[in-house]
């Protein structure tokens, strides 16, 4: 008689540190951000979907603090990664 074991091998959960901006306030941007580089370190990216107001102030923020980033790319402008 041949026994065969098989062993299941779980995928380990990874946690996404991107953020995603849709549904918050454009005044509640910068503190949103503040508290996502507080609690998470770079890289990740930044969701900002397709409004450029958005993504003008997610730029700024970017830029004061000196971060170093790169916006999307051909296909998908819609989110800023963050290096």
């Amino acid at each position: 008689m041949i026994v065969y074991q098989f062993t299941s091998k779980q995928k380990e959960m990874t946690k996404s540190l991107d953020i995603d901006l849709h549904g918050i306030f454009y005044g509640d941007i910068e503190q949103t951000l503040e508290d996502h580089f507080y609690n998470n370190t770079p890289p990740f990216k930044i969701i900002t979907g397709n409004s450029t107001k958005m993504r003008e102030r997610v730029l700024s923020y970017l830029n004061e603090n000196e971060y170093k980033y790169m916006s999307g790319n051909l296909f998908n402008q819609g989110y800023i990664q963050v290096l």
